[in-house]
């Protein structure tokens, strides 16, 4: 049977990983490389999903529909860095997607009422940035870099309109440039621990291999896992293999082709 070229296989074993068992022999046996090429398609092609919705994500925060959702928004006047107007003012404005800004200028503004996972809560002195149960604080002096200061409305919408049109332009390649290298990283990690765990897989089969062929059937065992989860997780965002649905299936994939591997693999050397 002849050899897959490496370049040829790396997006069809994407796909075959899940039913060739000539794989074992074509390319696990017969191969080349440490298998990582397919792993670095695979996490481009998830980096193009995480890019795009990003802009999808700034769309969803239009100047449009923030200005629609802070209509209600009084004029917050801000003196030596405290809120002096409104006063006694209490109001939360959900912004969608789970994401809410709460004006409270109470006098109990410091005890935040009933935040929600992803909140921006903005007290007399302060804005509080609640992330699920870690809580930022940052001084108004610092967000606003300076002491005195008028928000309106249209201060708010004018600046979110400047923001998004920057963001637009930079975010999707900055998600992009960041997520390959992070993939790649967390693939080529697992599947390196698999292919440690097959050392005691093929010595039960009695099966030596060489390193190189060891990281191809490591690679090839993990990869419907990880395309699994792109497509149902990252692409169709419905959700992921849990961790032990993940390892169960890739001892599965491991195990059945080390016992398609072909009689010849038993005299490589390890």
């Amino acid at each position: 049977m002849q050899t897959c070229p490496l370049k040829s296989c790396s997006l069809s074993l994407l796909f075959r990983s899940f039913y060739d068992k000539y794989l074992a022999e074509s390319y696990i046996s017969e191969g080349h490389g440490i298998g990582f090429a397919p792993l670095f398609v695979l996490a481009v092609l998830s980096s193009v999903v995480y890019a795009v919705y990003s802009v999808l994500l700034l769309n969803a925060f239009s100047p449009e529909l923030i200005t629609e959702k802070i209509i209600d928004l009084p004029t917050i006047e801000v003196r030596d860095g405290q809120i002096v107007q409104p006063e006694n003012f209490f109001q939360r404005f959900s912004l969608g997607n789970g994401v809410h800004v709460t004006l409270d200028t109470t006098s109990d503004a410091e005890i935040i009422k009933n935040p929600s996972p992803n909140e921006i809560y903005i007290s007399k002195n302060g804005v509080h940035f609640v992330k699920g149960q870690k809580l930022e604080l940052m001084p108004l002096k610092k967000l606003l870099g300076t002491d005195n200061m008028t928000i309106t409305a249209q201060n708010i919408t004018d600046f979110v309109t400047q923001i998004s049109g920057r963001m637009k332009v930079a975010l999707p390649s900055f998600v992009f440039l960041i997520s390959v290298p992070i993939l790649f990283l967390k693939y080529g990690i697992l599947t390196y621990l698999t292919a440690l765990l097959s050392y005691v897989m093929t010595l039960f089969f009695r099966k030596p291999m060489h390193f190189e062929a060891r990281m191809r059937l490591a690679a090839v065992s993990v990869l419907p896992v990880f395309v699994f989860n792109f497509f149902f997780g990252t692409l169709f965002g419905l959700f992921d293999l849990g961790m032990i649905a993940g390892v169960i299936i890739t001892l599965v994939y491991l195990y059945f082709y080390i016992g398609q591997l072909p009689e010849e693999q038993e005299k490589t050397a390890e």
